[in-house]
């Protein structure tokens, strides 16, 4: 019983840390592509990290957003298409040349990567933390 309850905290543990750190990359991200201290969010998709996080702020009308995470393009309005776009899917980020980044977990460890031209092409000014994830 002891062992169960064990291996139940320390999978909640790695869990929450995943969350805390997805968390503090995109804030820190839609900070940068905003301009604002407390920037707006539209999901689209199943975005794990960031669905019920009551650590950022988000909207239901892509609009108002400063920032749209996505996995895919499928679907996606249009009038959402002409907003900074960043995904948690390196194969998406690698199809559309429009989407400024990714960020995703590969073998256990998060990644990060932002399309040069995306960010030139949307006038954004990333954190020096994030140049030497730009490609």
């Amino acid at each position: 019983m002891k062992v169960l309850f064990l291996a139940i905290l320390l999978i909640s543990t790695v869990f929450a840390s995943d969350k805390d750190i997805a968390t503090k990359i995109y804030l820190s991200l839609a900070m940068d592509v905003s301009e604002k201290k407390d920037p707006i969010f539209y999901l689209y998709g199943h975005i794990k990290y960031l669905e019920n996080n009551s650590g950022i702020h988000t909207t239901h009308n892509c609009n108002k957003a400063d920032l749209i995470i996505l996995n895919t393009l499928e679907k996606l309005p249009k009038e959402c298409q002409n907003k900074p776009l960043f995904t948690t899917k390196y194969r998406t980020y690698l199809k559309h040349e429009n989407i400024i980044g990714a960020f995703f977990w590969q073998k256990g460890r998060p990644n990060i990567v932002f399309r040069k031209s995306s960010i030139e092409k949307n006038n954004i000014h990333l954190e020096s933390s994030f140049s030497k994830y730009t490609r």
